[in-house]
């Protein structure tokens, strides 16, 4: 994992002669300090000091790290380095819930994600972080309005919509998770069929 003072644009720098690392992209160097999918718990857009966009990453290990990159481009190179394309993805969900808006991306078995408004409205930034269901948390309403999320970690993050409006869309994206757990566990058990008669059906 990355340092928690991970900042994209310093590592994105020239770098110098010989270095390994001179031929990669900033795209590549983001892929590279994500942790694997499983185990993230959240993704939380973030102003900057500066008012640009980060994005808070929240591992299982606890705590969080920034980069310095939109909620959306880390999510899809989340989904590149598990060589599957975020735009299908969402479309393949949205159909399964016959919905357009408010999709969950179920990146992999270990990895759906929720989206959960999180920043206020603003023309120039997403309002979406997204939490992760395949592992536990309980979802409570806020002391004020909104929401509190206490993940795994025992880190809690603060959502904007109401408690129940998550838990909804928790409750619909379990159907697309058990769907994919559903398909995983069939073409298992094709292949270990295969791998102890060597004879597909």
């Amino acid at each position: 994992m990355c340092s928690p003072q991970y900042d994209l644009a310093n590592r994105a720098r020239q770098p110098e002669k010989g270095d390994p690392n001179m031929n990669f992209s900033k795209r590549e160097k983001l892929m590279q300090c994500l942790p694997p999918a499983a185990d993230i718990l959240a993704v939380v857009p973030v102003t900057g000091a500066d008012g640009g966009n980060q994005t808070h990453i929240y591992p299982v290990a606890g705590g969080s790290f920034p980069l310095i990159a939109a909620a959306e481009y880390v999510l899809s190179c989340l989904a590149e380095r598990e060589d599957k394309d975020l735009r299908l993805i969402r479309r393949n969900a949205g159909r399964q819930l016959a919905r357009r808006r408010n999709i969950p991306l179920p990146i992999d078995i270990g990895c759906v994600l929720i989206p959960v408004m999180m920043r206020p409205v603003d023309g120039r930034r997403g309002t979406l972080g997204y939490i992760n269901i395949s592992h536990d948390h309980v979802i409570a309403p806020g002391k004020e309005q909104g929401a509190d999320i206490l993940l795994l970690s025992g880190d809690v993050v603060r959502a904007l919509w109401q408690a129940s409006t998550i838990v909804q869309m928790r409750n619909e994206a379990r159907g697309v998770h058990w769907k994919m757990i559903v398909t995983e566990r069939r073409r298992l058990s094709v292949a270990e069929e295969y791998a102890c008669t060597g004879t597909l059906h």
